[in-house]
């Protein structure tokens, strides 16, 4: 069922689990064309939709500061991950993502496109700076403290590059086996999900074996959602005409949302008539909405529903 009127709004939802049944109510009212613009229209915010009455929100880059591309707004910077991580105190690490998490709020952002949660693999990865540590326990317990700090101000955290991410090449694929994956390139990340409670990941660029990350059932569903536990949604990083993301693949495999405000070729869905593509529309929506809705954009003193959203 799409479009029906059965009264609600999402600030109905606040607070609720995910798996109350009211979403069910809810999420059949959304049209598919609120569905598509969600999905598809996600760098530095999430839409709005009107038909269950979600605002906008707003994302600002990250992880040293707090930039907003589109105001030219930006706050101080902080040492660089790899700095927060020599210190091996989580308490630090937390008071960044409470530092973090304040400026956000003072800048009306919900989203931190922060922390790097990516393995430091050699001393030239291109984006070293935004990650941790080689090692995934020291950086899994660092992130998930900046995460909960954050979220002491109604602010989600995507936890970055999920996942085996190297440096900033389009379309590498990078080869493992599951042994390592799992006990050095993904422990980071785990533990942010596990132990830091993080409600937002962003997927990567590059390809695992044959597949886009951000595409990989098992990678973004079977062992984020299903083994983890994570209940929110996934946002790929860039979405430049690449030729190899994909809106339609994206929402099968487990990601939600397409980080790119402009419509491009392969940002939209393109399959909104199947079964199939319509239940995979309205799960990326329901993950999307999940987070947002108890995020501070809904906290009481800032929920807005005029015009300007």
């Amino acid at each position: 069922t799409t479009g029906a009127k059965n009264g609600m709004t999402l600030a109905d939802m606040r607070g609720l689990s995910y798996d109350d049944e009211k979403w069910d109510t809810l999420l059949e009212q959304l049209t598919v064309s609120d569905m598509d613009t969600m999905i598809a229209l996600g760098g530095y915010q999430t839409s709005a939709a009107s038909s269950v009455g979600k605002v906008m929100t707003v994302d600002c880059d990250g992880p040293a500061s707090i930039n907003n591309n589109f105001t030219g707004t930006g706050s101080i910077g902080f040492p660089s991950a790899v700095m927060i991580a020599n210190t091996w105190n989580k308490e630090l690490a937390q008071t960044w993502g409470e530092c973090m998490g304040k400026i956000s709020q003072e800048m009306a952002a919900e989203g931190w496109y922060a922390p790097g949660m990516n393995t430091h693999r050699t001393a030239f990865g291109a984006r070293n700076y935004e990650y941790f540590s080689e090692d995934g326990v020291l950086a899994g317990n660092m992130g998930a403290k900046a995460v909960e700090g954050a979220r002491k101000y109604g602010v989600y955290s995507y936890i970055k590059h999920f996942a085996l991410y190297e440096g900033n090449a389009k379309m590498v694929s990078i080869w493992s086996n599951e042994q390592a994956i799992r006990e050095i390139y993904l422990k980071p990340f785990e533990i942010a999900v596990k132990e830091g409670g993080a409600k937002a990941v962003m997927s990567s660029f590059n390809y695992i074996g044959t597949q886009w990350a951000g595409g990989t059932y098992p990678l973004q569903t079977t062992v984020l959602r299903d083994e983890w536990g994570f209940r929110g949604f996934v946002l790929t990083d860039y979405f430049g005409v690449y030729g190899y993301m994909d809106s339609d693949m994206g929402i099968r495999g487990g990601t939600d949302c397409m980080l790119v405000a402009y419509d491009t070729e392969t940002n939209h869905v393109t399959d909104t008539t199947s079964a199939t593509g319509v239940k995979a529309m309205r799960q990326a929506s329901k993950n999307i909405m999940y987070t947002v809705v108890n995020s501070r954009a809904y906290d009481p003193e800032n929920l807005k529903t005029g015009l300007i959203n």
